[in-house]
């Protein structure tokens, strides 16, 4: 028995300590287990795409990517599904970040609140759609509505449809994590810039935008990783044609690396290396596109404080 109350008192609060200590270690060490497993997840997907399309890549890494993709010709040229997944890509952020960012700003900015209540529901709804959905109502009404102004010859879908309809797919992905960029903007920001004079638009284009900048960039790109490995909605708009060819066409039957991928997945192509290494080429597209949206936005983003001092 301890007959020195304060010995009592300090020996209690040291144990408190400790095992508060400990607490917070282990949940340190949860926290990193779940970081590890994430990137383990990661690097584990990377490898097996490349350890099982080792074949196909090593040939392309010796003997050049290819112009012809005929499998059954034994022939697995990669520079036109590459291109057209490239160029399919950019094509539906763009369309995203035009009518994206102008809605996270309006919603942000300038909306009321029961037209906000509309809209961002709304978006929310599309995210929810599945993507088969999306592919049905741009095979019935896109594909029709493009054929009908381009002629006959563009009735079997296209890079241009997969614009249109994959692109809206991204805009709730970007538009919604670009207004909480620009609603998380500090507001004495703002009401600085006002108080100096200037109008609610020159605030918002000197002050809001480029200080929300990161965040708008995060949504852009996570909206492109969307479009890019969009499979679904791009295997029943793109056309589908065995062998797609290197081409800026936005109106005729091509084939891109997710819809080639489904195809062989689902038995109409049975060797799995090629599907490999093509899997393992769209993560390097990913990450390319990743790396030109930093760099277009980068310089902008690091001059904008200064841009809005001298403004």
């Amino acid at each position: 028995m301890c007959h020195n109350p304060h010995l009592y008192v300090k020996g209690r609060t040291a144990i408190r300590t400790e095992t508060k200590y400990a607490q917070e270690e282990a949940v340190k060490v949860l926290f990193f287990v779940c970081a590890a497993v994430s990137s383990i997840i990661v690097l584990s997907i990377i490898f097996l795409l490349f350890q099982q399309g080792s074949p196909i890549i090593l040939n392309w890494t010796l003997h050049g990517f290819g112009m012809n993709w005929v499998p059954i010709g034994g022939e697995f040229g990669s520079i036109p599904l590459i291109f057209l997944t490239f160029y399919a890509g950019v094509g539906c952020t763009i369309v995203a970040t035009v009518i994206g960012i102008p809605c996270a700003i309006y919603l942000a900015e300038f909306a009321d609140i029961r037209v906000r209540n509309i809209i961002k529901p709304s978006l929310e709804v599309l995210t929810g759609l599945p993507s088969i959905v999306m592919g049905l109502v741009g095979a019935a009404l896109v594909i029709n509505a493009i054929s009908m102004a381009a002629g006959p010859e563009a009735k079997s879908g296209g890079i241009l449809a997969v614009w249109l309809v994959v692109g809206v797919m991204s805009l709730p992905t970007v538009a919604s994590i670009s207004e909480d960029a620009i609603r998380s903007v500090p507001k004495d920001l703002k009401e600085a810039s006002l108080g100096i004079g200037a109008t609610r638009w020159q605030t918002m284009t000197k002050v809001t935008v480029p200080v929300a900048m990161p965040g708008i960039l995060a949504a852009v790109i996570l909206g492109m990783g969307n479009a890019v490995g969009e499979t679904m909605a791009a295997y029943m708009l793109v056309g589908g044609t065995n062998t797609p060819q290197l081409s800026l066409d936005l109106l005729h039957p091509t084939n891109l690396i997710p819809p080639i991928i489904a195809s062989g997945a689902t038995g109409d192509f049975s060797y799995l290396p090629p599907l490999y290494a093509l899997g393992f080429v769209l993560f390097l597209i990913i990450g390319a596109l990743n790396l030109i949206i930093r760099g277009l936005i980068k310089g902008r983003a690091s001059g904008a404080p200064r841009r809005a001092v001298r403004n």
